[in-house]
């Protein structure tokens, strides 16, 4: 085929049927795409060669100075003979955030996992029921947690009940001044259903905290207990979550209504501020280091009697369904989570809080 490219077809002194015929052998070689054993002899950027020795198509760079290597016509198939492994690296296998990219498969520790990758485990017929998550794989920022409170300042035993119920860690403690201690204890039954409580006391004055990280909270309104004295108005007590108030009687508001374990409704009361997302956001704000959001709300708030505020009626969530099979889920499923208005209990006042 011609791989001839006639520029000059309109001199003055050319022969119309030579000029024609320039014009076919240049058609030709477009039509073509110069396809030939040879490279085409005079090459301008940007211009195609079908090399017929390779059976390689081939373009023509921007310095005019090389031929770069595209398609395999034999194989149809691209050529990669020119890509290095960080091009793969780069744009393949690390592609950027929220794009789907390539991994080789095998054992390393950024590789995809092989049928026989250690990481899982598996049953005589080959098939995985178990994956071994590495240590130290899953961050917090990954683990949808919460953090709740519960403090005193009874120089008696008290039992709270720690945020979180049976989805909480083992809780921490401090007491607000030193060198005065904190008694605490965790082993009480002082209800029909399963309870995460904790008993702390006072020795000297101050006052005591503790504190538990739990799994899964709903985070919809920010609860803040407060147990005090109805004669001297005197708070002893407070508990503070952001989740619904159940305190780990599985998803049932109704069963317990409050976290003060030892409550006596004739000689205290219980007050409750509730939260909107974005006025608890401004208190954390506030809380400076070192502080805890609850130490923070004891030292600089106090209760505002003469508010009345109403009960919260928004829908937050208590609850997955009992049928619901996590290990089965897909990622990107939805849950519908089992979600209800919190009844207000008889013996709780709704109040807000005000700076001291």
């Amino acid at each position: 085929m011609s791989q001839t490219w006639i520029d000059d077809c309109y001199a003055a002194d050319h022969q119309a049927a030579i000029d024609l015929q320039s014009f076919e052998d240049n058609f030709a070689a477009l039509k073509s795409s110069f396809s030939g054993a040879n490279a085409p002899s005079n090459p301008i950027a940007g211009m195609w060669w079908l090399d017929l020795t390779t059976h390689i198509l081939k373009h023509r760079n921007e310095a005019n100075n090389a031929w770069l290597s595209v398609w395999d016509m034999a194989n149809n198939k691209p050529v990669i003979a020119n890509l290095i492994s960080a091009d793969f690296a780069a744009a393949l296998k690390d592609a950027a955030a929220e794009t789907a990219s390539l991994r080789s498969l095998g054992t390393g520790a950024q590789q995809a996992a092989a049928g026989n990758d250690s990481r899982l485990a598996t049953v005589p017929d080959g098939y995985v029921t178990e994956v071994k998550i590495a240590a130290a794989a899953v961050s917090q920022a990954k683990l949808k947690t919460s953090q709740g409170e519960v403090s005193t300042t009874s120089v008696e035993l008290v039992i709270l009940t720690l945020p979180g119920g049976e989805y909480g860690f083992w809780p921490r403690i401090k007491i607000s001044i030193t060198p005065f201690g904190v008694y605490t204890g965790n082993l009480f039954t002082l209800s029909t259903t399963y309870v995460t409580l904790i008993g702390l006391q006072v020795s000297g004055g101050g006052t005591a905290y503790a504190q538990q990280r739990y799994v899964a909270s709903s985070g919809e309104v920010f609860w803040l207990f407060l147990l005090r004295e109805k004669s001297t108005k005197a708070v002893i007590s407070t508990y503070s979550a952001p989740d619904h108030p159940c305190f780990g009687n599985g998803g049932d508001p109704e069963i317990v209504s409050h976290p003060f374990g030892d409550y006596d409704k004739d000689l205290q009361e219980i007050i409750c501020v509730a939260f909107p997302q974005k006025e608890i956001a401004i208190i954390k704000a506030e809380v400076p280091k070192g502080s805890s959001l609850l130490q923070h709300i004891n030292d600089v708030y106090v209760i505002d009697d003469e508010a009345t505020p109403a009960w919260p009626t928004k829908e937050v969530t208590v609850g997955l369904p009992e049928d619901y099979d996590y290990l089965m889920a897909k990622s990107g499923d939805e849950v519908e989570t089992i979600k209800m208005v919190i009844p207000k209990p008889i013996n709780v006042l709704c109040k807000k809080l005000k700076l001291r």
